[in-house]
């Protein structure tokens, strides 16, 4: 039985998740706007605790949030992960689990449909991993909510174990021999990293509290000023409403680039100065891990884009311990440069490709 650990997990993105609420909410809504209408027609005079029910659902905004919990639920149900541990691929969903051998992975697909109204069109696209199951034939494996992106991500998992666990004795020799010959080494400039991130989060404070300011003095003359004609009294509801609404969405990127600061000003302590490869031996700073003594270390993908409020970081888990090391973000740090440490590592555990893990 493999016991190994998991080598990395991926899942849908947040974006195609958002996409799929809210396009399914209108659907489900005008939907059940009609459902609940017509049973409302039929029910009248039978159930009238019933009746007086479709009448809520069918008003705004009950019936959107009827299709809300509705999409949330199926959401939630679609949810798929994908998980590489050892040779086995799993793909989790809330309902079943499917584990499949990575040597039965064939190609991933994915399937476009169109849909146009006149000049405007829509694409859907449904993403795929195709296996081969035992009887020799084709399997489909739905991706729901994935990217392109999220796709590309699983197909470099795939194929970088893949191609390390079948890499020829000879090639494997030949990257551990070079990287013995070779020292790579890689400065970081820890107070360049800082500053730029740090001005970079309180440009954003600042742009976030004018906004909640200039939203709050709206709202505010909604409220004192009273309006003299229907038009004025329409328009000045729409402000409103908008300015609570940019309030609230200012007053949270606030809070959060407000504590993603003070946290970052904290790890930023644990930033190195340099990173080295020196054969099989990884040294940041003044401390040198071997790779017989390391059970796992964890970064984040050399291809994904950093979050707004996201940093780089390597965890390095050994048997003494666990050690974290903050590196700051896209902006101080080149991606060009986290990319060439993404390399070295794998170089680094060309014969354990299971200890990297990106995430």
């Amino acid at each position: 039985m493999n016991k190994q650990k998991d080598n990395h997990s991926i899942t849908g993105s947040p974006l195609m998740i958002l996409e799929f609420i809210i396009i399914q909410t209108i659907i489900w809504g005008f939907a059940l706007c009609i459902l609940f209408y017509v049973l409302g027609l039929l029910l009248t005079g039978f159930f009238i605790p019933l009746f007086y029910y479709l009448r809520l659902l069918v008003t705004w905004p009950g019936v959107m949030c009827t299709a809300l919990i509705i999409t949330v639920i199926r959401c939630l149900f679609r949810r798929t992960q994908v998980t590489l541990s050892g040779d086995t691929v799993i793909i989790r969903r809330l309902r079943h689990t499917e584990r499949l051998l990575l040597a039965d992975f064939i190609r991933p697909k994915t399937v476009e449909s169109f849909i146009s109204i006149h000049f405007i069109g829509w694409v859907f696209r449904r993403r795929y991993l195709i296996f081969r199951d035992d009887a020799g034939k084709d399997v489909k494996y739905r991706l729901f909510e994935y990217s392109e992106k999220d796709l590309n991500q699983v197909m470099q998992l795939l194929t970088r174990v893949s191609r390390s666990e079948h890499l020829a004795e000879n090639d494997k020799t030949e990257i551990m021999m070079n990287a013995f010959q070779n020292t790579t080494e890689i400065t970081i400039d820890p107070r360049h990293i800082w500053s730029v991130m740090a001005r970079r989060l309180l440009s954003l404070c600042v742009i976030s509290l004018a906004v909640f300011s200039v939203s709050i003095f709206l709202f505010y003359q909604m409220v004192t000023i009273p309006p003299q004609y229907d038009t004025a009294s329409a328009l000045l509801t729409v402000i409103g409403y908008g300015s609570i609404l940019f309030s609230l969405c200012s007053l949270f990127v606030l809070c959060r680039a407000l504590w993603t600061l003070v946290t970052n000003a904290v790890l930023r302590l644990s930033c190195p100065q340099k990173i080295a490869f020196v054969g099989n031996m990884l040294q940041v700073d003044h401390i040198t891990y071997s790779v017989n003594r390391i059970r796992r270390i964890v970064m984040n993908p050399p291809a994904r884009k950093l979050p707004l409020f996201g940093h780089y970081q390597i965890t390095i888990i050994t048997t003494e311990g666990t050690h974290k090391y903050w590196l700051g973000n896209a902006k101080g740090l080149s991606r060009g440069t986290w990319q060439t440490l993404c390399r070295n590592m794998q170089s680094l555990l060309i014969s354990c490709p299971a200890k990297l893990t990106y995430q």
